[in-house]
């Protein structure tokens, strides 16, 4: 079952891309926007709504977070308990500030992970997965072959700068897809805040990085943050429409909140 799961997986990237591959052309008409690649589709009727540089293999930054926590969801029980080693808790810039030697659920590590973008759950989670983020970054490549991502390299859980790690918008849409059909991270994604007790006792509460939520009611717009140096600002989500659902990528952008909202042609509010 689980082997013909994967196969019907497959298909469905394979299919996916092909309809929005046809359809670029028309969606490319006027994307003003200053992200340097995006992928905007309207999941209900299949149109693109606008493709520019769609296969331009960029750097991901924390986007690469939504394949994290697929990779994890497919192997462990949310309920497991993972310990923090003393590397996941001195990785760099942005942390939960977890201990080394707590442990916590899967459930919450990837709780803060997607909501706070935390680097020490990922490689928290990474470890407890296949023992090295070097062996879980092949995981995520497997992943993405699974999916139908044929334009993505992964190695490693969290989205820190590395030469060979780079994805393009399209395959982002894909995992984004993918990523939102999973219940729990669809639920994790829509939450403002995150709040985890770890077996020391202490409690950590983190906001979500995605402002849209606070921003914005119609649509209501769930998706994973990332910045970096060399990505800049990356966003991959969905917007919920009454009638409609858009899944929307962008990388390198200068303005990634103003980009979405004219994407989604809905008034802009809250600066940048």
């Amino acid at each position: 079952m689980r082997m013909r799961l994967r196969g019907h997986m497959a298909l469905f990237g394979v299919v996916v891309v092909a309809v929005w591959s046809a359809q670029a052309a028309a969606g490319a008409r006027g994307c003003p926007i200053t992200a340097q690649a995006v992928y905007a589709v309207d999941q209900t009727s299949g149109t693109v709504l606008c493709a520019k540089n769609a296969s331009m293999r960029l750097h991901p930054a924390s986007t690469v977070k939504l394949m994290t926590a697929l990779v994890v969801l497919d192997r462990k029980d949310p309920a497991e308990k993972v310990p923090v080693s003393a590397r996941a808790a001195g990785v760099e810039p942005t942390k939960a500030g977890l201990a080394a030697g707590t442990s916590y659920s899967v459930a919450e590590l990837l709780e803060v992970l997607l909501v706070a973008s935390a680097n020490d759950a990922a490689v928290a989670l990474a470890e407890a997965v296949a023992g090295s983020e070097e062996d879980f970054a092949a995981l995520m490549n497997g992943k993405a072959r699974e999916l139908g991502m044929r334009e993505s390299h992964f190695t490693n859980a969290t989205g820190l700068p590395n030469r060979s790690q780079k994805t393009s918008a399209r395959d982002l849409a894909i995992l984004t897809s993918a990523a939102f059909r999973q219940p729990f991270i669809k639920t994790v994604m829509a939450k403002k805040r995150a709040t985890i007790t770890g077996s020391d006792g202490r409690t950590i509460r983190r906001l979500n990085h995605n402002k849209l939520l606070w921003r914005l009611s119609r649509p209501r717009v769930l998706g994973k943050t990332g910045y970096t140096r060399s990505a800049q600002h990356c966003y991959a989500g969905i917007a919920y429409f009454d009638d409609k659902r858009v899944s929307l990528v962008i990388l390198k952008s200068r303005k990634p909140w103003s980009d979405i909202y004219s994407l989604l042609g809905v008034p802009r509010k809250g600066g940048r």
